[in-house]
């Protein structure tokens, strides 16, 4: 059984600066092209979250979908710098109509986050999903919120009573 602590410290890792290292699953990033990475994701995270660009940002949404670029806006809410618009990005996720299903896990531990918004917005791109899913993953899934749920406020339990209900539709499939 995993205790709201181990959650916690589980989902912290993915944020912590000197832990996480900025890696695309499935590309070969050469040392070089880094920095190039680290800007895309500075100049994204200012894109889709400054209001002053709030005209372009649809645009933005299209472009990433068009060029299968989820990784890039992953990487964004990841990064330690968005830390304070993690929930802005997360809402372009689903903003952004791209299927993010084999993120299940990744979407679960930001559901299961402290902060009431990235909860929020997690929960509504999990709910967005089309699938296909990984078994393991929603039953997995299932129980990290099952346990987690005994551990928080009553606020949130409605939130992550859907969740368990849209985790348990995806389990059918």
């Amino acid at each position: 059984m995993i205790t709201m602590e181990e959650k916690t410290e589980d989902l912290k890792k993915y944020f912590d600066p000197t832990e996480y290292i900025t890696k695309i699953i499935g590309k070969e990033i050469a040392a070089e092209e880094v920095p190039d990475l680290e800007n895309k994701v500075a100049n994204l995270i200012t894109l889709l979250t400054d209001p002053a660009n709030k005209e372009i940002k649809e645009q933005a949404l299209l472009t990433l979908k068009k060029d299968k670029e989820e990784d890039l806006l992953l990487l964004a809410i990841a990064s330690p710098k968005a830390k304070e618009h993690r929930h802005k990005l997360i809402a372009a996720c689903w903003e952004s109509e791209i299927n993010f299903s084999k993120y299940l896990p990744f979407f679960i531990l930001l559901a299961l986050d402290d902060d009431y918004m990235v909860s929020l917005e997690a929960i509504t791109v999990i709910s967005t999903m089309e699938g296909p899913f990984n078994r393991e993953h929603v039953i997995e899934g299932l129980k990290k919120v099952k346990a987690a749920k005994k551990n928080i406020s009553s606020e949130r339990v409605v939130l992550l009573n859907d969740l368990i209900v849209t985790l348990e539709d995806f389990s059918k499939e």
